[in-house]
């Protein structure tokens, strides 16, 4: 009998032993966030628009969308409209869903909303892009010098509208600028634009004009007519996502030359549309979405990414060698390597 009963002690204490062992197991793994689970990880994207900007929303999402290629990830976008009063709980359905590991999200527009929310859902974990959310431990933010990379744009206008070997330009040093709203970020990138034209020539004109949203591209197509032919802009840089696709084709209607942005729109109106301002914002997400699934990311921070940090660049594929003059390209490249080394330092106005 006593040795039943050593026997049922001995089996008693090894249950015990295990279920110590498995409890210990499963806090460890969640010490990190972004520990994958054995479904994988999911990411939901909430768009506080449209896709079908070619620009910056469809960038973010092509991010996410190489993130589940490459990464396992199981994704679902949600677009939130238009209009701005839907988007707070439209965001806040996604988090209540309890369906996703991390949610992706950006914009200036969305940073309140973003903060209140991840502090009403401490345990949701969001990659924010394009502004900063702060004092949220649930948050990673990463932000782009879009002052830098305007910059290279404004140098790249300039250097078009006082070309003589493009037969869009004219005699007249003006250049435009076209934004879906007059906001802080918007203009910085408009400062940087400023900036890059004043760095190749002071006596380059900038005119600027703004859309009021992000929207009506027929709106931004009359406010570029209106630069092209009332004040003989030969150029027109557009910073308005959906909305700045009407000033591109404004431009190429009228014969003259526009840069696009965000993405790149070289191929939208090839000879019109010269290069682009490139806002890596795909690259970024997918970069974040790695480091989270390898538990790295580091929530309650933010980065920026500048032009040395490939956040920010010109678009420079087979259309811009195509269309663009050696000697203008040369510049170009002269112009970088300098903001890349420290020479050229750009002013933000944030």
């Amino acid at each position: 009998m006593k040795r039943k009963r050593n026997l049922k002690t001995l089996t008693i204490m090894f249950a015990v032993l295990m279920l110590l062992l498995a409890a210990c197991s499963n806090k460890s793994s969640g010490d990190t966030k972004g520990s994958e689970t054995e479904d994988g990880l999911s990411v939901g994207y909430y768009v506080n628009h449209t896709l079908g900007d070619k620009s910056f929303f469809d960038s973010a999402k092509r991010g996410v969308d190489k993130a589940e290629a490459e990464l396992g990830y199981k994704a679902k976008t949600i677009e939130g409209g238009t209009n701005q009063g839907d988007w707070a709980a439209g965001l806040e359905s996604m988090v209540a869903s309890k369906e996703y590991d991390v949610i992706v999200v950006g914009t200036s527009q969305m940073t309140e909303i973003v903060g209140e929310i991840a502090q009403k859902y401490p345990d949701q974990d969001f990659i924010f892009f394009d502004d900063v959310v702060a004092d949220r431990d649930n948050v990673y933010s990463m932000t782009y010098s879009q002052s830098e990379g305007s910059f290279l744009a404004g140098a790249f206008a300039a250097l078009v509208t006082t070309s003589s070997e493009l037969s869009g330009a004219n005699a007249e040093k003006v250049i435009g600028f076209v934004g879906g709203m007059d906001i802080p970020i918007i203009n910085d990138f408009k400062s940087g634009f400023e900036q890059g034209a004043a760095h190749i020539d002071s006596g380059v004109q900038v005119i600027a004009s703004y859309i009021g949203n992000f929207a009506d591209a027929p709106k931004g197509k009359e406010l570029a007519l209106a630069q092209i032919k009332s004040q003989n802009a030969d150029i027109v840089y557009q910073v308005a996502s959906t909305a700045g696709l009407g000033v591109l084709e404004a431009a190429n209607e009228e014969g003259v030359y526009s840069i696009g942005v965000d993405s790149n729109q070289n191929n939208l109106y090839p000879g019109s549309v010269l290069s682009s301002m490139l806002k890596n914002i795909d690259n970024s997400v997918f970069r974040a979405l790695e480091l989270y699934k390898e538990g790295k990311l580091e929530f309650g921070t933010q980065e920026q990414l500048g032009i040395k940090e490939g956040g920010v660049g010109l678009a420079k594929d087979d259309l811009y060698e195509e269309h663009v003059p050696q000697s203008i390209r040369d510049k170009m490249t002269e112009v970088e390597e300098k903001l890349k080394s420290g020479e050229i330092v750009v002013e933000s106005s944030l």
